[in-house]
């Protein structure tokens, strides 16, 4: 189970109005040496054999995934592309030129999607410039 701090964050509306709603505090991105690190600690491989998992994996997404290949990865999800294309008329305007961008897209397995909904949060943490109503 997960412990996640929350903040309140304030937005304006459409309509002009400040709305406020509470956002996840994320702390920092997890980098390749603190991957390789926890790695090397908890899975009782050396440090130079998590550098070559870690670079593994990162192939397998350049490799297969950036060629049109669905990876998945056991106990955690699966990865594919998706495009988002303009709309057209005609086949022959179908082409490459019709697509705007690509996303990666990300299928958790059902165990991770039960541990998200197993989170618990932490007290709401106001931002320093807003004001919080009991």
């Amino acid at each position: 189970m997960g412990l996640l701090k929350t903040t309140i964050t304030s937005r304006t509306s459409p309509e002009g109005g400040k709305k406020l709603y509470p956002n996840i505090v994320s702390f920092s991105n997890i980098g390749n040496d603190q991957m390789v690190e926890y790695l090397a600690v908890n899975s009782g491989i050396n440090r130079p054999l998590a550098i070559a998992a870690v670079n593994a994996l990162r192939a397998i997404f350049v490799n297969y995934l950036m060629n049109g290949h669905t990876v998945q990865i056991p106990q955690l999800g699966t990865f594919s592309l998706s495009a988002k294309c303009k709309l057209v008329n005609d086949v022959k305007d179908a082409g490459p030129d019709s697509i705007k961008r690509l996303k990666i897209r990300f299928t958790p397995k059902s165990t991770i999607r039960s541990a998200c909904k197993s989170v618990k949060f932490a007290g709401i943490t106001p931002e320093d410039d807003e004001p919080v109503n009991p």
